[in-house]
C-alpha cells in the first residue's frame, strides 16, 4: 500500500528518467503514466514521504493499521473528528488513539507543503 506522497516520489523518479527510458524499445511507458503522475502530485500534501512516515509512526504503536495510516496521509484531515468521520474503524479504539492522532495531525500540519 502506498501513500500518495510515496507514489508521487516514485513516479517523479521515473519521470526524470523518461528520456532515457523512451530510447529503449523494450520499455513501453503506458499512456496512463502521465495521468497517474498528475494524480499523485495533486494528491500529495507533503514535502517528503520520509517525513510523513516518521510523523505517522506513533499510530502503529496504538494499533492503527497500514490501510488506516495510508488513508490519514492521503486524505489530510485537520482534526481528530475528521479522522473518525473518514476512518470510522478508529472509533472503536478512540480511548487508545485519540491523543496519538492529535499529535500526529500536529506533526503532519508542520510538514504540509504550502499551496
Amino acid at each position: 500500500m502506498l501513500m500518495n506522497c510515496e507514489a508521487a516520489e516514485l513516479l517523479q523518479e521515473i519521470h526524470e528518467h523518461m528520456a532515457i527510458l523512451s530510447e529503449d524499445p523494450k520499455i513501453k511507458i503506458p499512456e496512463s503514466f502521465d495521468k497517474a503522475f498528475q494524480y499523485a502530485k495533486e494528491g500529495n500534501h507533503f514535502t517528503t514521504a520520509n517525513d510523513v512516515k516518521q510523523a505517522l509512526e506513533p499510530l502503529k504503536k496504538c494499533g492503527v493499521n497500514d490501510g488506516e495510516i495510508c488513508m490519514i496521509a492521503n486524505i489530510g484531515p485537520e482534526t481528530v473528528e475528521e479522522v473518525y468521520a473518514l476512518v470510522p474503524s478508529l472509533k472503536a479504539t478512540r480511548s487508545l488513539n485519540e491523543v496519538p492522532i492529535t499529535e500526529v495531525l500536529a506533526a503532519l500540519a508542520n510538514i504540509k507543503r504550502a499551496n
